[in-house]
């Protein structure tokens, strides 16, 4: 026994030698898929993702399979009817058969095992930036289930010839067949699965993996491509039989396609790699803009910087340290986000709206808040700019009177009560006198307002035995900001007596003349505080909101939004300085930050670090934590699958269109020999071509239509947080036309290669040699 072992492998090895042309196939074929699920097996692996993104392509490879499995038997029929002379049935025939394509798969296991690693190692370091992890046995368990499915595949396909009549094989040659009852099984199968697939797509939840539907656009593409084939045979059919007498080329092409069941089978696995391939690009287009919005909303601003308490990190204390840092208003901007919890509108954020214009820019552009910039007039008023913080060491003031007196002493008194972020109230005094002219005179004291100070009121009044005449307060400033150049109104109403403070004129705050003290008090908004929300947010009553402090607010809805910044898809957005504008100190649980344009200056920013001690966290930083949270990965694992896809179905329509290439050639002889001209018969492989070509167009772009449509939005490629935008799937027509354009080229150029024949080795006297 153990003598006869070496010469039964020496045996082997031989036969598998000699039919090493109808093997290379086999061990290719197996290699990429191999190399495909190992690649997209390990990436999901380093991502954390699903590993059932690979099924596709295991379904694509168990039907490309079973064709190499025919070929081969066909290549050893006489071999199968010696062996069934010799008694050789069942198992054991089974066996001896079987043995070299084992061989071989082992084989091709080995390689694109390799070749798996190496491609996962690429797109680890490309798409995630993570270091490359060891193969587990994940990996080895995903070879292995390559290994049975293409080991089935291959005895599948020879199951025809162990069945053949022993008279058809002892003849030597196959004749073209037609569908067997259990291929139409099998297609029929098929479509029922993707008709499955679709219904299970509609009834379960889309954040988890479901086989069936992972396995769905696969499914469909089969489906599409039997659909598509069988219009095409009963087309060519009905050709054969109106272009008999008239149209030779025609005739010719529509019998080759009508002829034979095996004609045109790799196009079913093109077409269904087509609709994977167009899926997987429109999938991994969606996601990635779905990604980028998400980030673009989370983040706020191309540049964001996360406070703490302490470090500016409450309402008041960022308004005065982006005041003090960026005192135009063109780099900085204070905002506050309270995640509340219970309703929608508990969710707010609060953003200093009149520096987003020119912080923000068009960041929001493409996005669900694209249109928010626009409305920034109508969410601030007069009293916004008051809520802002003044930063500066001393108040600056200057009086002036209304005309020139002819005698009398005129001594203003400006009184001005700021308070500090801490809420401590200070009264500052600065007393003038003015000169008979009525000139201008200024004065100042000196405040520590280096962190902020907002201003309370102002008190003009004149010291005891002045003339009571009038004068005006032309300038008070804190730092460099001139507050007379906000809005105010008197602390009293207006009476008979006069009015109930100082009067607005163009130069200042006017004191008209009064004995008494008249106090100007910051203005107030008029009415409810303006906001944004989203489409989700409700009240049970009139709009409420809250402000950074918790106050209860009346507001006013300006717009609804699908989506707004800060608080993405469930929310409200107010301008914080007229939300705090008097509220209680900023809620514990308040998220304080600073927005930055993407062109800071590096000095200014570098401040703003030394000040706080938080680092700025760009929008690529935000992007990719949200497909690291979201394992939007998934979408790039799926393209990977869907390329390797097409090489297999590249792969089964070149070893295909190689197979019937010898019986093509004798054709062309016997048809030479009856006086077919080679112009005719190449004018009948372009029409040949043609119709592939519009057949595989267009079932590729139905079959990634209905795929995109009924399965891309199940396939959880991207799992949506709480409170995100939805991710939004629709047909993409570029995707669809590439998808679909791309196989029809392939079509076309393999089979026109492939019916490229020299006029010499397609004579009539070959073909009477071979028949000797």
């Amino acid at each position: 026994m153990s003598a006869s072992a070496p010469r039964i492998r020496s045996r082997t090895l031989q036969g598998a030698w000699s039919r090493r042309g109808t093997l290379l196939p086999l061990l290719l074929l197996t290699a990429v898929v191999v190399a495909g699920v190992v690649a997209v097996v390990g990436f999901a692996a380093a991502a954390g993702t699903s590993r059932l993104l690979a099924v596709p392509l295991l379904l694509i490879g168990a039907v490309a399979v079973p064709a190499t499995g025919r070929e081969l038997a066909s290549a050893r029929r006489t071999e199968i009817a010696l062996a069934r002379l010799r008694g050789l049935e069942g198992a054991e025939l089974v066996t001896l058969l079987a043995l070299e394509p084992l061989l071989v798969l082992l084989a091709g296991a080995g390689l694109g095992t390799g070749a798996g690693v190496g491609v996962t190692a690429l797109a680890t370091r490309a798409w995630l930036d993570a270091p490359v992890t060891v193969p587990g046995w994940d990996v080895l368990s995903a070879v292995l289930v390559v290994l049975l499915v293409a080991l089935a595949g291959v005895v599948v396909g020879m199951a025809a010839a162990l069945r053949e009549p022993l008279v058809a094989q002892v003849r030597g040659s196959a004749r073209p067949r037609t569908s067997t009852s259990a291929a139409v099984f099998g297609q029929v199968l098929v479509v029922v699965g993707a008709a499955v697939a679709i219904y299970r797509a509609r009834v379960v939840d889309g954040t988890q993996s479901d086989l069936l539907v992972l396995a769905g656009p696969a499914l469909v593409g089969l489906a599409a491509g039997h659909a598509s084939l069988w219009l095409m045979a009963r087309s060519a059919r009905l050709a054969v039989r109106r272009t008999r007498r008239r149209a030779l080329p025609t005739y010719l092409a529509s019998r080759r396609l009508a002829r034979s069941a095996d004609a045109a089978a790799p196009l079913r696995v093109l077409v269904a790699a087509g609709v994977v391939a167009g899926l997987a690009v429109t999938g991994a287009a969606q996601v990635s803009a779905w990604a980028d919005e998400t980030a673009r909303l989370r983040a706020g601003a191309p540049l964001r910087i996360d406070l703490e308490r302490g470090a500016g990190g409450d309402a008041a204390s960022v308004l005065a340290l982006t005041q003090r840092l960026d005192p135009e208003g063109q780099w900085l901007m204070g905002a506050v986000v309270v995640p509340g919890e219970g309703s929608v509108p508990a969710r707010r954020a609060f953003v200093d709206v009149a520096r987003a214009d020119r912080v923000v820019g068009d960041f929001f552009a493409g996005t669900s808040a694209a249109r928010i910039g626009g409305l920034a007039d109508r969410l601030t008023d007069a009293s916004s700019a008051w809520a802002v913080p003044s930063t500066g060491t001393s108040i600056q003031v200057e009086v002036a009177g209304v005309s020139a007196r002819a005698d009398g002493t005129l001594r203003p008194r400006v009184d001005v009560e700021i308070a500090d972020p801490a809420g401590q109230v200070l009264v500052a005094g600065i007393r003038l006198e003015l000169p008979t002219s009525g000139a201008p005179v200024g004065s100042s004291i000196p405040v520590d307002c280096v962190a902020g100070c907002t201003v309370r009121s102002v008190t003009l009044s004149r010291t005891p035995g002045d003339r009571d005449l009038p004068f005006v307060l032309t300038r008070l400033q804190i730092g460099t900001t001139d507050l007379t150049e906000r809005s105010w109104e008197p602390a009293e109403p207006a009476t008979d007596a006069g009015p109930g403070g100082p009067v607005e004129v163009t130069d200042g705050l006017l004191a008209p003349a009064s004995p008494g003290r008249l106090t100007a008090l910051p203005a107030r908004g008029e009415g409810p505080v303006p906001v944004l929300i989203t489409r989700t947010a409700t009240w049970e009553g009139d709009p409420v909101l809250e402000s950074p402090g918790g106050e209860d607010l009346p507001a006013r809805v300006v717009a609804r939004f699908p989506a707004l910044p800060l608080v993405e898809a469930d929310g409200v957005y107010a301008d914080l300085p007229r939300a705090a504008a008097g509220a209680p100190p900023t809620v514990p649980a308040a998220e304080v930050m600073v927005l930055a344009r993407a062109d800071t200056p590096a000095a200014l920013l570098a401040e703003l670090r030394e000040e706080t001690g938080a680092e700025a966290r760009a929008l690529e930083v935000v992007t990719a934590d949200v497909r690291e949270a979201t394992g939007a990965a998934q979408a790039q694992a799926y393209l990977l699958m869907a390329a390797f896809c097409l090489l297999v179905a590249l792969l089964a329509l070149l070893t295909a269109v190689a197979r019937q290439r010898p019986t093509w050639v004798r054709d062309v002889a016997a048809l030479r020999a009856v006086g077919v001209t080679p112009a005719t018969l190449r004018r009948s492989t372009l029409v040949e071509a043609g119709l592939l070509l519009v057949v595989t167009g267009v079932a590729v772009a139905l079959g990634t239509w209905a795929s995109v449509g009924l399965l891309l939005g199940r396939l959880g490629l991207v799992t949506v947080p709480e409170h995100a935008v939805d991710l939004r799937t629709a047909v993409a027509p570029l995707p669809l036309a590439v998808a679909a354009v791309v196989c029809a080229v392939l079509v076309v150029v393999v089979v026109v290669r492939g019916r490229a024949v020299d006029p010499a080795r397609s004579s009539p006297g070959r073909l009477r040699e071979e028949v000797r």
